[in-house]
């Protein structure tokens, strides 16, 4: 019984500190030397060595009558993946993005047309519908 009442508060003690102990201590790592002759490492680097992508992938969904407009402009980074998704929810439509010469084709009423490219030219480009000739949205890559 005589150890039991020795062992009992040091028992205590290590389920206190690992529960927190209800107490606010932050907790910190420290670096800790492997040999006498060998020092911690305490240089700080950045968490993720691995480079972050140069290309990011950009949806732009213009609706006719809704959200289209000659001064809309949407900047893309260049060498991004973008996909234009244009409807034109009252009639038939045909919309092409100018300097890369993409279009749609013919699209019916209400209908969702998608152009997909890779913004490898940097510059301003109009999109348009070609039964209405107005710009929808302007494009600048840079």
């Amino acid at each position: 019984m005589d150890n039991v009442r020795k062992t009992l508060p040091a028992l205590l003690l290590v389920a206190l500190a690992a529960c927190g102990g209800g107490s606010d201590v932050s907790r910190t790592s420290v670096p800790v030397a492997t040999d006498e002759t060998s020092a911690p490492d305490t240089s700080v680097g950045p968490v993720d060595s691995a480079p972050e992508p140069k290309v990011s992938g950009v949806v732009i969904e213009v609706t006719v009558g809704v959200d289209d407009d000659p001064g809309r402009v949407e900047r893309i980074a260049l060498g991004s993946s973008v996909t234009l998704e244009i409807t034109n929810p009252y009639e038939y439509d045909e919309f092409h993005l100018h300097g890369y010469d993409l279009s749609t084709g013919d699209t019916e009423a209400d209908e969702t047309a998608t152009i997909t490219f890779t913004a490898d030219v940097a510059g301003t480009f109009e999109v348009e519908s070609h039964v209405t000739d107005e710009v929808l949205v302007t494009l600048v890559v840079e």
